[in-house]
């Protein structure tokens, strides 16, 4: 009797420890397909993440190849590659420049069709300075529309210089020249009255223009360089735009435009002799430009109208 009530217990506690085993099978199976779909999501998502779209014609970036990861004094570099595009960037997503192989001459970023837009008051500039070389692209395409400028190109990490050399075909030569240095330096050590136009296009990892750059006192360098007709661009991140305003209004700039495109802000400041056009003027402007300087796609009319004056009260 004894051994018959032993045997029963335990064929209890077989079953009991059968249903154990069966429910952690069960939970160990569960756990493995969250773990599966989550990855699933997550690469769906980082595929999703990296699909940029660039310029008027929608060209993908997507499926990209690392060319190059190259860590300097002060930024980490990396060279990206999908089809046809190639990327610079900071930190793996602060983009600093873009090409088309096929085409280099195509803009695809498009705060970059508004700094040329400088091209509406000095449609032949003597003489130009860019701080902030990142791909080369600007000074490229300046020298392409008007050969016969002077440009100089300040970029603080030599690291930049090297790279846009290697993967983005940028070079010196008689009318670009390249200056690796700190900028606010750079444009301290200048003559005055020298320049026609000065563009600031330089950007930290955070995609903040350099404090240094953008004071006050650093604003009154630029309009001691610049000649009395000259003008001054300033690229910015939408939420600086306030600050970066206020900052160019206190410089006695004779008048300011601003021009807004997707999440980039540009601010052109004229110095006291420049000449200001309302909206039907640039537009006549930008259709004489059309005729004298054709770039691939490039409505020059058509981006007028993403600027206009920047008036006391806004």
């Amino acid at each position: 009797m004894f051994r018959h009530l032993f045997n029963k217990k335990k064929n209890r506690l077989n079953k009991y420890h059968w249903s154990l085993y069966n429910l952690n099978r069960f939970l160990n199976l569960q756990r493995i397909l969250v773990v599966l779909f989550l990855i699933v999501l997550f690469s769906i998502l980082r595929i999703s993440d990296n699909r940029i779209k660039f310029g008027k014609y929608n060209y993908v970036f997507d499926r990209e190849t690392i060319l190059e990861i190259r860590s300097s004094h002060f930024y980490n570099i990396t060279i990206a590659q999908s089809d046809s595009l190639r990327m610079l960037r900071f930190d793996m997503s602060s983009i600093q420049g873009v090409i088309h192989l096929k085409n280099p001459f195509i803009i695809l970023l498009n705060y970059m069709r508004l700094q040329f837009l400088c091209l509406l008051w000095k449609s032949e500039p003597e003489r130009i300075l860019i701080i902030g070389l990142g791909a080369g692209i600007l000074p490229k395409i300046f020298h392409y529309l008007s050969s016969n400028t002077l440009i100089d190109v300040v970029e603080i990490d030599s690291e930049i210089m090297n790279l846009a050399q290697k993967y983005f075909d940028f070079n010196e030569n008689d009318h670009i020249r390249v200056y690796i240095e700190d900028g606010q330096h750079f444009i301290k050590r200048q003559p005055s009255n020298q320049y026609d136009v000065i563009i600031i296009d330089a950007f930290t990892v955070k995609n903040h223009v350099p404090h240094k750059l953008r004071t006050s006192r650093c604003i009154a360098e630029y309009l001691r360089t610049l000649k009395s007709t000259g003008l001054v661009i300033g690229n910015f991140f939408y939420e600086q735009e306030i600050r970066y305003r206020q900052i160019y209004k206190r410089a006695l700039f004779k008048q300011i435009y601003r021009g807004i495109i997707q999440n980039n802000h540009i601010l052109i400041g004229l110095n006291q002799q420049a000449k200001i056009f309302n909206q039907t003027e640039l537009q006549l402007r930008a259709r004489n430009l059309q005729q004298s300087k054709p770039l691939f796609d490039i409505n020059w009319v058509d981006e007028t109208k993403y600027i206009h004056i920047e008036y006391d009260d806004e």
